[in-house]
Formats: structure tokens, C-alpha cells, sequence
């Protein structure tokens, strides 16, 4: 009995990340949307990185919202609906030709799509054990991530060039079926949830926050444009599909790094680890042209030690804030750090020239790494053991 129990548990955190991540999936497979706003649609580089990080800022604007309601709504019902309106937005983005106008309603798809990733990240927060929610958060993005980039280009060949945003449609009608299943009486009520843990001090959540805004920017700034610096090298498109496509099952180990050990390799380390990892990765890739060895090993340390870093810093958020309120602002600063990145990105790169770029990636992350150390400590990290101790 108890382990079925626990099994039932263990698959609904799954649920209940798929219907986290379907709101930016886009994100999960972000250099197959340039490569193909870039290809054949018919857009430059530069403007295919300003098209998805206006997408992204869309989303922040719609986190933004979600901050203010998002203990006073049904989440239930009101992610049905506003996943059957992402959905509807996405497909029909197909249509679209005009860089203005696609400008416009990525936009406002990604407004959408905020609002359910804030509603989202709050219900995270609040179930059992945030490590294992947020990793399995990043573990579904990463297993999207495979299958989405293994199959997109013969979607492409197949259907037309637009078939990567039938591909977000399809996700949301996923969430919408998923909703059903999500057991409501797994998400605590944030009524009967301490608030806000004040023993922990306003600087250390802006330092938290700020460690994981830059720490996502620099990531996003590479894996928006992963793809072009493969194709830059002299690498065939279809090869560069498939190197991403395998490498990224490797986030699949990242990301139930948490899931598995929880906090018990303590989470400062797993932080700084992974941060260092993705120093390398950056370094590597601005060696890409050099070897084909360089290229893959990059791609297999960043998508490792990306959902690891990812998913310890909103476990922290979730530790100091139980009623989810925090993770949404987690959310949103989330999504500031992923537009900032390709849109960083577009405006330093030159011409099929990354160096820049990829440096000014190290830096980020380098910053990210010393300014998680102050509230990434013991005393933060272990907030919710100190809570249970004071119950």
C-alpha cells in the first residue's frame, strides 16, 4: 500500500511539471525556433533572436501578473483555460510572415504563457518536497528538449517550416488533458502556510534572485544560438540537430540529480559545481571551430549542470517561501534571465562571430557563481529544517 502510494506521488510530480513547463516550452527547444525563424521563414539572426526574447519577455509580463493572484485563483480551472488560448496563439502563429506582427503576437503568446508558468511555479512550491518538484521541472524540459529536437526536422520537411510552433500547440492541449489528473489534494492550501520566513532577510532573496537571473541568462544566450555556432563551425545541419538533440539527455541526469539526493550533496556545492561546469562549457564553445570533440563536450557539461543549478536555487525560494508566492517571483525573474540572454546575445555577436558572446557568457556566469554563495549557505538552504525544529 505504501508504495503504491509513493509511486502515485512521485508520477503526479511529473504531472504536475509537464503542465509547469508546457507554458515556455518553447524554451526547451530554442535553437530548433531560431534555426527555423532564421531559415527558411525567413528572418536574419539578429531578428530571430529579438523575436524569442520578445516572446520571453511576453511571459515575464504574464508572471508578472500571476504574482498578484496567484493564491487567490482555482488553479485548476484557470489553467484550462488559459492553456487552450496558448495553444490557440501558437498554432496560429503559422500564419504569420511579417517580422512586426510576429513581433506582436509572440508577445502576447508569451503573456499567456506566463500566467500559467507563475500559476505553475506556485503550486511547485507548495507541494512535499520542492527539490523533487523543481527537478522534476527540469527533467521533463530536458526529455522535451530530446524529443522535440530529434524530431523536428523531419516535422519540418514534412509539414513546412512553421511546424515547430504546431509542435507548442500540441504541448498545451497535453497540459490541458493533464490538468485533470493533477491530485489537488497534493498542493498545500497557502492559507494554512507560513508567509514568509523573515529570519532570512530581503538581501539575501535579491542576491538568491539575482544569482539565478544571471546565471539563466548566460545560459540562454548559448542555447539560443547552440545551434548557428555547430553550423558556424562547418558542421551539417542535420549533425548539429542530432548532437544537440543526444547531448541534452545528459540534462535528463542533471536534472534528477535533485530529485534522487535532495539537498543531502548540499545544495551550495551542487550550485557552485554546476556553475563551473558551465564556465568550461562556454570556453569549449568558443573552440567549436577547432574540433567537433569541443562542441559535443560543451553541450554534454552545460545540459548536466544546467536544470542541477536551475532547480537547487527555486528549492531555495520554495524553503523561505512555502505559500508559493516567492517561487513566482522566481518565475519571473526566471524569464527575465532567459530573454535577457538572447537578446544579450543578438546584440553582441557579429556576423558568425560567437567569441564575444560566448566570453561575455563566462563572465555571467562566473558573477552568477560568487553571488549564490551568501544565501545559498546552510543557514538558507536548511530554512525549512529550521521551521520544522520551531513548529
Amino acid at each position: 500500500m505504501d508504495k503504491s502510494i509513493h509511486q502515485t506521488n512521485t508520477l503526479s510530480y511529473f504531472f504536475f511539471a509537464f503542465v509547469a513547463m508546457v507554458g515556455t516550452s518553447y524554451i526547451n527547444f530554442l535553437p530548433g525556433v531560431v534555426n527555423a525563424l532564421a531559415g527558411d521563414i525567413g528572418f536574419s539572426e539578429a531578428q530571430a533572436g529579438q523575436i524569442v526574447a520578445l516572446n520571453i519577455y511576453g511571459a515575464l509580463a504574464g508572471s508578472i501578473a500571476a504574482i498578484f493572484f496567484v493564491r487567490k485563483i482555482q488553479w485548476k480551472p484557470a489553467l484550462m483555460v488559459l492553456l487552450v488560448i496558448l495553444a490557440t496563439l501558437d498554432a496560429s502563429s503559422a500564419l504569420i510572415g511579417d517580422y512586426s506582427a510576429m513581433l506582436v503576437w509572440r508577445f502576447i503568446s508569451g503573456f499567456i504563457g506566463g500566467l500559467c508558468m507563475g500559476i505553475s511555479f506556485s503550486i511547485l512550491a507548495r507541494l512535499a518536497s520542492p527539490d523533487r518538484a523543481f527537478g522534476a521541472l527540469l527533467f521533463t524540459q530536458f526529455a522535451i528538449c530530446f524529443v522535440v529536437l530529434a524530431i523536428l526536422p523531419s516535422l519540418e520537411s514534412t509539414i513546412s517550416s512553421y511546424a515547430v510552433f504546431y509542435v507548442m500547440a500540441l504541448l498545451s492541449i497535453i497540459g490541458v488533458a493533464l490538468v485533470f489528473k493533477l491530485p489537488s489534494q497534493q498542493v498545500k492550501s497557502p492559507s494554512i502556510l507560513k508567509q514568509f520566513n523573515h529570519s532570512v532577510g530581503i538581501t539575501n532573496i535579491v542576491l538568491l534572485m539575482f544569482s539565478l537571473m544571471l546565471y539563466l541568462c548566460a545560459a540562454n544566450a548559448i542555447w539560443t544560438y547552440v545551434g548557428l555556432i555547430g553550423l558556424n563551425a562547418g558542421m551539417q545541419e542535420q549533425a548539429v540537430n542530432n548532437y544537440i538533440a543526444i547531448t541534452s539527455l545528459l540534462g535528463l541526469i542533471g536534472a534528477l540529480l535533485p530529485v534522487i539526493v535532495g539537498k543531502h550533496l548540499g545544495r551550495l556545492f551542487c550550485i557552485i559545481s554546476g556553475v563551473t561546469l558551465s564556465i568550461v562549457a562556454a570556453l569549449l564553445l568558443s573552440m567549436a571551430h577547432l574540433t567537433i570533440n569541443y562542441y559535443v563536450l560543451a553541450m554534454c557539461l552545460i545540459f548536466f549542470a544546467w536544470p542541477a543549478v536551475n532547480s537547487y536555487l527555486l528549492a531555495i525560494t520554495a524553503d523561505i517561501d512555502s505559500t508559493g508566492r516567492l517561487s513566482s517571483i522566481a518565475a519571473l525573474v526566471s524569464l527575465f534571465g532567459a530573454a535577457s540572454g538572447p537578446m544579450m546575445a543578438s546584440g553582441i555577436l557579429s556576423q558568425g562571430d560567437y567569441t564575444a558572446m560566448l566570453y561575455s557568457c563566462v563572465a555571467i556566469f562566473f558573477l552568477s557563481a560568487v553571488v549564490a554563495i551568501w544565501p545559498s549557505r546552510r543557514k538558507i538552504a536548511n530554512v525549512q529544517l529550521t521551521q520544522a525544529k520551531q513548529a
